[in-house]
């Protein structure tokens, strides 16, 4: 995990200026995401490209690490920020292929698979990634994100330059821009989305949308998705047995570490399995650590402390010693500039503060990795009051004969009206402009502070997307929706910004790829029914988590004291 900048020059843009020109701006950037890689500065000049680097060392921590990285003749250079957790299995093709390498890193499996299988490279890639590579052979740029967008990459481009970076706040550092998006300012007063459309809160600024890649070459810009989601539904025969394969050799991969890998450990189900897997791994030999560190947050004497459910989930968990942090808020108005200067964007709640004093705290640990258990209700049904609408309708449509027993139990399991239940069927129904709009008027009533003006000219750029299809899988294709275009962005967004102000790493087995493409080829009942969220997963653990966590239907998200 690192951080990475560059400038691409077009139409021989500053051609004539000298290298310490060039370098100077670099260097500016690299200073403005120090945080992001305190162990080493990189700095690469060699026009029309300038690359700069902060690393972060995680993999081969020697000097061959170092980035920007080249291949055997310099003719190809590289500035990356992620892992490619399978970046061991794809060695064995690049050496018989006659690929040398220098480093021990994933960072130097990109340049190989690059040089070998060009910009489809990505398509062998397991993991989070933002990067950008110049060949120099070829003259073009290419740069890709990973298929969720868990790794940023903002952006700037005109005629004549194509500036990048991992935070914005070093684009401003080269780039004069003052105005603000007032599309995105106003879907963030309006509904407090953050939605994936490209858009940021700066004018003129964006970022390369998730699964997509990027080439330039003869100043021709050719942006290209390489991965979806698939539009159809396979029948998995054995998902139980295939899901149980892929989490645990997801926790395995991503404890491929030269500097030791922690667990941030809640009360909830997901990070609880987690946290059994890495105990069970460690027995078996999987995983070469003798003890893993949990860290957890605890708020004592609060209506949602979990510090009773976090001791249970250890008991089972003998090869983990864990530690409970008690963030605190008091210091709120104090840290509020740094905290919204880190984040780079607004944020949506107090839990983003909540979460980046925790960070602060696991970095005063010398922890540079943790892994958590994000992804799993947005791919597993966990968020029931929100997706109760979609599947009832998808009953209604497709199964009404299970309509009303349906109903019952969600209300039983949910503790939701049958009033609210039928409201929520009757939202599904309704385009997602007009829901957030009816949510803005009537619930948050924030669209009373919002000029007409604003209103005119932002409202319809919100995608009226409807999910009502007579044939069902309307629960399926809202999943989908929340995922690559509405939340789960946000969410990821906060979690790599407050963690990377410290210095720490997230890796999230649940976003492994072929667990969340594994989500969407399953049926939906096989993972929400009667009322049981992330039902397959409550029978995998339910012999190997206490009845205490995966009988547990609160769903409370990350909640603090204040």
């Amino acid at each position: 995990m690192c951080g990475i900048n560059g400038i691409l020059y077009l139409n021989n843009f500053n051609s004539s200026e000298n290298e310490s020109f060039h370098r100077s701006n670099i260097i500016k950037m690299n200073d403005a995401i120090s945080h992001r890689g305190p162990d080493g500065d990189g700095v690469y000049i060699n026009y029309p490209v300038s690359f700069g680097h902060r690393r972060l060392s995680i993999i081969d921590l020697s000097d061959n690490g170092s980035q920007p990285m080249f291949n055997e003749d310099s003719s190809v250079v590289l500035t990356y920020n992620g892992e490619i957790y399978n970046y061991r299995e794809l060695i064995p093709d690049l050496l018989n292929k006659g690929h040398k390498f220098r480093s021990e890193s994933d960072s130097e499996v990109i340049l190989h698979s690059y040089e070998e299988y060009g910009i489809d490279c990505v398509n062998n890639f397991n993991g989070m990634w933002a990067f950008a590579i110049y060949d120099f052979k070829k003259n073009i740029f290419f740069a890709s994100r990973d298929r969720f967008g868990v790794k940023p990459f903002y952006y700037y481009k005109n005629e004549n330059e194509f500036i990048f970076s991992s935070e914005i706040k070093a684009i401003l550092k080269v780039k004069n821009i003052t105005d603000a998006d007032r599309i995105k300012v106003y879907e963030y007063l309006a509904y407090g989305y953050r939605t994936t459309d490209g858009r940021t809160f700066f004018k003129d600024i964006n970022e390369l949308p998730p699964g997509t890649n990027l080439v330039i070459s003869n100043s021709d810009f050719n942006f290209h998705k390489y991965w979806s989601f698939s539009e159809t539904e396979d029948k998995i025969a054995d998902a139980h047995d295939r899901l149980r394969e892929l989490l645990y050799d997801s926790v395995r991969i991503r404890f491929r570490s030269d500097v030791p890998v922690s667990i941030l450990l809640s009360g909830g189900m997901d990070s609880g399995i987690i946290a059994k897997i890495t105990d069970e791994l460690i027995n078996s030999g999987d995983i070469p650590n003798s003890s893993v560190s949990a860290f957890s947050a605890v708020f004592p004497g609060y209506e949602f402390d979990e510090s009773k459910e976090i001791d249970e989930i250890l008991s089972c968990s003998r090869n983990l010693t864990g530690y409970k942090i008690t963030p605190s808020g008091n210091d709120l108005t104090e840290n509020l500039n740094d905290f919204i200067y880190g984040m780079g964007e607004p944020v949506f709640s107090t839990s983003s503060f909540a979460h980046y004093r925790l960070m602060q705290d696991i970095h005063k640990k010398d922890v540079k990795v943790v892994l958590n258990g994000q992804g799993s209700d947005e791919a597993w049904c966990g968020y029931g009051k929100y997706i109760a609408g979609y599947f009832l309708l998808d009953r209604l449509l497709s199964e009404p004969s299970d309509f009303f027993r349906q109903m019952s139990s969600i209300s039983d399991k949910l503790k939701m009206t049958y009033t609210g239940l039928i409201l929520q069927t009757i939202k599904a129904m309704t385009g997602r402009r007009k829901v957030s709009m009816i949510r803005s008027k009537k619930i948050e009533k924030t669209r009373e502070v919002i000029s007409d003006e604003l209103y005119n000219e932002s409202y319809l750029n919100f995608p009226d997307i409807k999910f009502n299809k007579s044939g069902g899988k309307n629960l399926s294709s809202y999943m989908k929706n929340n995922i690559t275009f509405q939340g789960f962005g946000q969410i990821l967004h906060y979690e790599d910004h407050s963690a990377m102000q410290s210095s720490v790493e997230i890796r999230s087995p649940f976003i492994d790829y072929r667990i969340m493409e594994l989500a969407f080829s399953v049926g939906d009942k096989i993972k929400f029914d009667e009322g049981v969220t992330k039902k397959i997963l409550r029978e995998l653990f339910s012999q190997k988590l206490p009845s205490s966590i995966t009988g547990n239907h609160r769903k409370i998200g990350f909640m603090t004291d204040r």
